[in-house]
């Protein structure tokens, strides 16, 4: 029986050979790696897309140059830093005084530092040298050392007289009180009477500054070496401590600390303060000096007449720490104090043993407005002293490193010796924050 196929072999042969890239299916291959290569670039082009390019930053300069000087990068970031601090920080100045003193604005590298503190290597000349900047490495800089800085010593910029915003292990810490003001901002009516009377009972009440804490107290505490404040105007003090300036000031700021005698000796404080200046050392009231006395509720009339008196006061001035007759220096700079006062008082002597620790406490305060001065110096008993031309010894300054002021001009400015002793101050011992 016939069919009208033909056989297998004869299609075979009309279709001629398969190739073996046909018989292993590279056709359907070649599709699969065609479409998933169009998938793949779609993919990529997709995720270039969604994902923006990264910018490098370029920095020209090169990165932190020593252990004073921050690097370019950083040194831009304390300036904006700084900036932001103190764009609304008024300079500070004395209306009216014949001073050529101003307070500086804020250094950048003291309105930012939170931790810091001065070795007695690096006192005397400010704020520079090797020390902690924002590089690495040793150069100059920001640091605390040798070089010349806008800081804490006699370098080539004016300080706050108030103290440095800088944490500083050797000096003494200040806080700010503002007695127009409760702690809740509201206004008070406090007057000359009712100032005299907070005064006279913080400073013979064991300087319990809880008594203070009722009224507005200021953000920024400052860290003091020494008392040598210029005659400035008295309503601008309170932006010092970043608070706002007062039309009528009424404020007073409190020092604190613990110091360590170098040596074994005796002692007493001379100074004076305009309106007020009161001492504590080693628990008891030494010295009190000024136009508003603040061991006493009496003004200056009475206390003049026995501070030149011959017995020991008693009644209202038994809290007086001052010993008559009291002995007083007058000073060619100090022409204020000579006429008003009788110059500058000094306290009674004061007995140190080398390594024990002596805690200190310094009252400066305003209450009637214009301008504000106070300087405290010591005196040695026994030390022999340069003396001005009114016959006045010149006396070291009683502070705690071995800086001293630079051009600070003006009247209540007494000269001073500068190669004077240095307290040491013991933080360890330090006085509790109130």
């Amino acid at each position: 029986m016939h069919t009208n196929n033909p056989p297998t072999h004869h299609r075979e042969q009309e279709a001629g050979p398969r190739s073996l890239w046909s018989r292993l299916g590279g056709g359907s291959l070649s599709v699969s790696i065609m479409v998933h290569a169009v998938i793949l670039a779609l993919g990529v082009f997709w995720i270039f897309q969604i994902i923006p390019e990264k910018k490098q930053e370029v920095d020209f300069i090169p990165k932190g140059g020593g252990g004073g000087q921050p690097g370019a990068k950083a040194e831009t970031n304390m300036k904006k830093r700084a900036t932001m601090t103190t764009m609304n920080a008024p300079r500070l100045a004395a209306k009216g005084a014949s001073s050529s003193f101003t307070l500086p604005e804020p250094d950048p590298a003291s309105a930012t530092s939170s931790v810091g503190a001065l070795g007695s290597s690096g006192m005397a000349a400010g704020l520079g040298g090797s020390g902690s900047g924002g590089g690495k490495g040793s150069g100059k800089g920001k640091g605390f050392g040798d070089g010349m800085g806008p800081g804490m010593g006699g370098g080539a910029g004016k300080m706050n007289p108030f103290g440095a915003l800088n944490p500083n292990a050797n000096a003494l810490v200040g806080t700010f009180y503002n007695l127009n003001h409760r702690s809740s901002g509201e206004v008070t009516d406090t007057d000359n009477a009712k100032q005299a009377k907070i005064i006279h009972d913080f400073v013979t009440r064991n300087w319990n500054e809880i008594e203070l804490n009722k009224f507005l107290k200021a953000p920024q505490k400052l860290y003091q070496t020494k008392i040598y404040l210029p005659a400035m105007n008295a309503a601008e003090a309170p932006s010092a401590f970043g608070l706002t300036p007062d039309p009528h000031p009424r404020w007073i700021v409190v020092y604190r600390g613990t110091l360590t005698a170098e040596k074994t000796t005796k002692f007493r404080f001379v100074g004076a303060g305009d309106d007020t200046m009161v001492v504590r050392f080693n628990g008891r009231n030494v010295f009190d000096f000024g136009y508003n006395p603040g061991t006493i509720p009496l003004d200056l009339g009475p206390f003049k007449a026995a501070l030149r008196g011959k017995e020991r006061f008693h009644g209202a001035l038994h809290d007086c720490p001052m010993e008559p007759p009291v002995t007083f220096y007058t000073y060619p700079t100090t022409v204020d104090w000579n006429g008003n006062l009788g110059g500058l008082a000094a306290g009674p002597e004061q007995s140190v043993v080398m390594g024990h620790d002596y805690p200190v406490e310094i009252l400066i305060a305003e209450g009637c407005g214009g301008l504000f001065a106070a300087s405290l110096l010591m005196e040695e008993t026994g030390a022999t002293y340069e003396r001005c031309s009114t016959g006045a010894p010149i006396l070291p300054l009683f502070r705690t490193d071995a800086s001293v002021p630079s051009g600070v001009k003006g009247d209540n400015t007494p000269p001073y010796d500068p190669k004077g002793p240095v307290w040491k101050v013991n933080s360890a011992q330090g006085f509790r924050d109130i």
